[in-house]
This record gives structure tokens, C-alpha cells and sequence, in this order.
């Protein structure tokens, strides 16, 4: 990945021009459906994988809830037999084959609410994540999930809330699943958004201790990542938002809980940006760092060069070798039988008085002020 690039790929995708409302773009090398279907009471529950769309149908009619998952997009016949089962509509569809929205939320003429929020995965690599579509197309008596890649996600949680009849997932209807989808996905952008500070924090510490070259790429790869969780993170702000209107699908029993996811994202959007202008920080005290540590040396050469300006001078004076013959005043210590060691001493004084008056204005270790020693 280019470090400076603030685009994902998908980021980078571009909607579907000139094109009749309801085209479908399957992206050739996307995963092929794997569907996972979950049906469930307060009582009990079932998980199966399906091999084929019309499966499904059987848990419909066995269970009062059902959640249906696919995970890739490389089928257009299993997508539209898919939205024939859920009479999903057709710009759903739509943005639902199209790996570029943004976080959404929009209610159908059928009372279907489709939701679209960017779902992250970390990666290996330092500082990196990847993030996919996650729609929810949301029934009275089902959600129906999809996802761009094979299976792997942050969902688990959830999973295991249904097996494991922890939670209110399995007393709730299909309207706190949602919920319960989109919140686990605001919840995992926490744990990169904290690695992120993390990493801010250690670039700080070492700036400090000694500035290389190589700090200030770490820093912008760094700013990068921080500016694509913002552009992920805020319009789910409002997505949420616009749920919190719907009250004909999320009552006042379900509006706390949403009230707490839209504050799961405030906190996010506050660690990021305190994070965003402490990379700036970073990238000025870099800057001030590497300004002063040029100074240090430009101050080292200065001392150096003053100190040998006299000594180079009376080198000089001495090398000019006038015949003492024609004059007494042409330099007699060129007679003296300790006339070098003189000029070296000479040469010495003069560098040790230098020295001496350097030291006391404070531009050599540490300052002086009579006998109270001030740190520099």
C-alpha cells in the first residue's frame, strides 16, 4: 500500500454511471455466496450453511426470527434470488453489489429498512486495516446481511450471543438485531483507533530520544490511516442518527440502545481527532527536532572554526619568516631556543581561553551563572 494515499480501493470505486436505477455490477474476482442462516426463539435456536437460496424458506416458516448472511458478491443469480425471497428492493440490491457506499441508512416502500455501514478488518501490517461493506436489509421478521469477502468478520460476537442466549438478541426482534449488527461493527473500530494512539505514543518517545528519517513517513502513514477511519466513521454519525428517527421500527424500548451506539461514535470521532492533531504535533516536533539538531551542529562548526581562526592566524604570523638579519623587530622568537614550543603555547592559550569563554556563556555543556550551575 502507498503510505500516502488517503483512498481505499473501494474509496477510490466509482458508482454506477449512465446506467438504468437497479443495474447489477458483479465485480468478477469477489468471493462466490457462502450463506449462513440463523433461526432462533427465546427458547432455542438452529445455524446451518445453505447450498442453495430457497433453503432459507424452510426457516422462515420454522422460526420467528431469522438472520441470513452472506458473505461475498460474486453470484449475480444467488443475489437476485436472495432479494426475490426478501423482496429486497432493487436500488437495494443495487447498492449492495456496489462496494463503494458510504454509511446510509434508508426505509423502503415495504417498510424494509436498508442499512450500508463499512465494516473494519486489522491486518498485520503496523497501523493498517481494511474495511468492507456490510448492508443490512431488515424485515419485521428477518435481517439479512452481506458482506464483499469470504467468511471472517467481526460478527462472531453476535453469533455467540445466539448460541450462547447472552444478551437480549434472543428475546429481541429483528429491529434489535440490527441494532446489535451495527454497534458490534462501531465497537470494532475502537481497538485500531487505540493501537493508532498506541503508535503515536511510542513515534513521540522516540522522536524525543533521537530523530531519524525515517520517522516522518511513520508519522504520515499514520495521519493516512487516522483520515480513512474518519472518512469510514463519520457518516455513520448520521446514519445512526436517521435511525433514531425511525420510530416505527426502533420504539422507545430500542432508543436508549441507539442513543449509546451514536455515543460509541462521538467518543471515536473525539479519540481521532485527538489523535489526528497529536500527528500533527508529531509531525512539527520531527521538524523542530531535526531544525535543532542542525543548530547543534551548525554551533559545533561555529566553535570550532572561532576557536581555530586565532590559532590559524598566528600560524600564519609565524610562516611569513622575515630576515631578522635586516631587522631586530622581524620576529627574534624564531632565535629563541624554545620559540616553538612558545607559538604552541601561544596557539594553546588562545584555544583554551575560547574554550573557557564558551563554556561560561552556556554554548558548551552546561551554563554558569557565578557557582549556580542552570541546566542548558
Amino acid at each position: 500500500m502507498n503510505i500516502f494515499s488517503t483512498r481505499s480501493d473501494n474509496e477510490l470505486a466509482m458508482p454506477n454511471h449512465n446506467l438504468p436505477p437497479g443495474t447489477l455490477i458483479i465485480d468478477p474476482e469477489s468471493s462466490k455466496p457462502v450463506l449462513t442462516v440463523f433461526g432462533y426463539s427465546p427458547d432455542n435456536f438452529e445455524e446451518r450453511t445453505l447450498s442453495h437460496p430457497d433453503e432459507v424458506k424452510e426457516f422462515m416458516q420454522k422460526w420467528p426470527l431469522i438472520w441470513l448472511n452472506v458473505d461475498g458478491l460474486g453470484d449475480e443469480a444467488t443475489l437476485r434470488s436472495i432479494a426475490h425471497i426478501f423482496n429486497i428492493h432493487p436500488l437495494a440490491l443495487e447498492d449492495i453489489a456496489d462496494t463503494s457506499q458510504r454509511a446510509k441508512v434508508e426505509q423502503y416502500d415495504n417498510h424494509a429498512i436498508f442499512i450500508v455501514v463499512p465494516m473494519p478488518h486489522p491486518v498485520d501490517h503496523e497501523h493498517e486495516f481494511t474495511t468492507e461493506e456490510l448492508c443490512l436489509y431488515l424485515g419485521e421478521r428477518y435481517v439479512v446481511s452481506f458482506q464483499e469477502t469470504a467468511p471472517g468478520d467481526c460478527l462472531e460476537v453476535i453469533r455467540n450471543r445466539i448460541r450462547q442466549k447472552k444478551g437480549r438478541v434472543r428475546i429481541s426482534n429483528a429491529a434489535y438485531l440490527a441494532y446489535a449488527l451495527v454497534d458490534t461493527v462501531i465497537d470494532a473500530f475502537f481497538p485500531i483507533v487505540s493501537a493508532m494512539g498506541d503508535s503515536l505514543d511510542a513515534l513521540e518517545a522516540r522522536i524525543m530520544e533521537e530523530s531519524k528519517n525515517s520517522q516522518i513517513f511513520d508519522i504520515r502513514a499514520v495521519k493516512v490511516n487516522l483520515m480513512r477511519v474518519r472518512r469510514a466513521v463519520w457518516p455513520m454519525r448520521d446514519a445512526v442518527l436517521n435511525m433514531t428517527t425511525m420510530e416505527q421500527v426502533w420504539g422507545p424500548d430500542l432508543r436508549p440502545y441507539l442513543r449509546d451506539a451514536s455515543d460509541h461514535i462521538s467518543r471515536l470521532m473525539d479519540l481521532i481527532e485527538t489523535d489526528r492533531m497529536m500527528a500533527s504535533d508529531l509531525m512539527e516536533l520531527y521538524l523542530n527536532s531535526t531544525s535543532n539538531r542542525l543548530g547543534e551542529v551548525n554551533k559545533f562548526l561555529t566553535v570550532v572554526a572561532t576557536i581555530f581562526i586565532p590559532v590559524g592566524a598566528i600560524a600564519s604570523i609565524y610562516g611569513m619568516n622575515f630576515d631578522m638579519e635586516k631587522s631586530a623587530w622581524n620576529m627574534p622568537e624564531l632565535k629563541w631556543t624554545y620559540g616553538y614550543p612558545f607559538a604552541l603555547g601561544l596557539m594553546t592559550a588562545v584555544a583554551a581561553t575560547f574554550l573557557i569563554v564558551f563554556w561560561r556563556r552556556g554554548w558548551l555543556g552546561n551554563q554558569f551563572d557565578g557557582n549556580k550551575q542552570k541546566p542548558k
